[in-house]
């Protein structure tokens, strides 16, 4: 079974090729995925955002990590006038590289989709052991669809803020072998009214706003 995680270059590069995009065409690229996508930095200014995104950028080159973007965090901050924390700061860089690393994974995915042709969508807490985990997550744990499925359009993860679900590529011989078989079709779905940013956003129920679009759908449609 496919469970490697992505190369670091592949995250790289889409974060290379994100920071190279102007903001409003890098908003297109995910509103041609998902109409009702939107920003998910909160109260960010375009620059803000794009600074943060070379501050993760440089420590995934360099491998220094949360460390070392930290160590970027409150001049980055202080030059834009934001006021943050470090608790936030951890926040945008987990959620930035999750972002990366997802994108450079469905790039695997698609490369590989005539031998794996299925995606599992796994849940890491489907016992709902831990605090923070989401009950609409873990229902999605063990679903088995076709990696062109629409339901991967609006619940491949990460499904929101600290979300670590994550996708298993499975081949033919992999669902034999763990005896699992292809859903009949995508799980039942409700959607919910979220407020975000003051106007109201109907969003699957169990995803945050701004996270229902498939970010790798969106990193595939970069210029090279």
């Amino acid at each position: 079974m496919a469970t490697s995680g992505v190369r670091f270059d592949e995250a790289i590069d889409f974060l290379r090729r994100r920071l190279a995009l102007p903001p409003e065409r890098w908003l297109e690229l995910l509103r041609a995925v998902d109409a009702g996508a939107t920003d998910r930095a909160a109260g960010m200014s375009d620059a803000l955002v794009h600074d943060i995104t070379q501050a993760v950028l440089d420590a995934l080159e360099e491998g220094t990590g949360l460390q070392g973007f930290l160590a970027e965090w409150d001049q980055i901050v202080e030059r834009h006038g934001w006021e943050s924390d470090g608790r936030r700061a951890a926040l945008a860089f987990r959620i930035a590289t999750a972002q990366a690393y997802a994108a450079g994974r469905w790039q695997q995915i698609q490369r590989l989709k005539h031998i794996r042709p299925y995606l599992r969508y796994v849940h890491v807490d489907p016992a709902l052991t831990q605090p923070g985990s989401r009950e609409e997550h873990a229902a999605w744990h063990g679903v088995i669809l076709p990696v062109d499925h629409d339901w991967w359009q609006t619940h491949y993860p990460p499904n929101g803020w600290n979300c670590r679900c994550y996708v298993q590529s499975l081949s033919a011989r992999d669902l034999a072998r763990y005896g699992w078989s292809v859903n009949e079709g995508a799980p039942p779905e409700r959607t919910v009214i979220k407020w975000f940013r003051g106007r109201p956003v109907e969003m699957p129920a169990g995803i945050d706003p701004g996270f229902g679009v498939n970010v790798g759908v969106a990193g595939l449609r970069l210029p090279g």
